[in-house]
């Protein structure tokens, strides 16, 4: 019944988040976040300006308050002069020279309108996303303290956010968690983890066969990092692969496995050889 719920409540947010992207419409002298979400998370980018002018096609004209730098803009923004009367566009482009920086004193910006959400909204929307790649990160960096059910909450957040991609890398974090700590949260014995390590290395294995194109990216040397970059299910997924490859390398060198099955041992051996980069 509680899942049934917490499905129906998931549901509503996501439709709810849909109508607050997409449907608002904005009137001039608001101010609203134009929201850049990055398919990393890191290179998140965003704008917080002011409603100057709702264009014919819908978009809007803003005065710019605040936003990150080093985002490049330019694809997604069209500069303008704030004095009309001043001469020609060539002067426009003469100020926007750098399309990583905005220009607040002379130049507004037209963006478009699937771009704009409630400012307080946008706010909380890309903090939950920083908060996802924070956790992600907590598991990478070994955190005893990310168990299962936060990694749960985790998808379940990430659903809502635009971020359904991050998914499969939380459940091979999932099942990386479960080689190394019991569901009492006690930290296992070497020997212990060998076979659940075993498991997790077959998981690595049927993604690989289902996506060996996934798998060739994660071979190559090096890397295509601003492909990879761009793709929220290739970046975390790859990044997770790369800990339980190293985890599974490391427990084969640890004291004490030769009370773990050694038919386990092997086989953990066996992947380990197979997927060294």
């Amino acid at each position: 019944m509680f899942k049934k719920i917490l499905s129906i409540a998931l549901f509503l947010q996501t439709f709810l988040f849909g109508a607050l992207v997409h449907a608002t419409d904005f009137k001039v002298g608001e101010s609203v976040f134009v929201a850049f979400p990055a398919g990393n998370i890191k290179d998140d980018a965003f704008i917080v300006g002011k409603v100057l002018e709702v264009m014919p096609d819908g978009d809007y004209r803003l005065s710019v308050i605040d936003y990150v730098e080093g985002h490049d803009y330019g694809s997604s923004c069209v500069p303008m002069l704030k004095n009309e009367n001043a001469n020609g566009s060539n002067d426009i482009w003469d100020l926007w020279t750098d399309t990583t920086k905005l220009e607040t004193e002379k130049l507004d910006y037209v963006v478009p309108k699937k771009l704009v959400m409630k400012l307080g909204y946008g706010k909380t929307y890309f903090v939950e996303r920083n908060n996802l790649y924070i956790i992600f990160g907590r598991w990478l960096s070994g955190a005893p303290m990310m168990n299962i059910e936060r990694m749960d909450m985790a998808i379940n957040t990430a659903k809502i956010n635009d971020l359904a991609d991050m998914k499969p890398a939380f459940e091979l974090a999932k099942l990386n968690r479960k080689a190394f700590y019991d569901e009492n949260g006690r930290p296992l014995y070497a020997f212990e983890t060998i076979k659940p390590m075993v498991k997790v290395m077959q998981k690595v294995d049927a993604i690989f066969s289902k996506a060996p194109e996934l798998k060739q990216k994660w071979f190559a040397r090096p890397r295509d990092w601003k492909a990879l970059n761009a793709s929220t299910h290739d970046y975390f997924l790859v990044q997770a692969i790369d800990k339980v490859y190293e985890d599974a390398w490391n427990q084969i060198y640890e004291d004490g496995i030769e009370r773990a099955d050694p038919k386990d041992v092997a086989k953990l051996k066996q992947y380990v050889k197979k997927y060294k980069r």
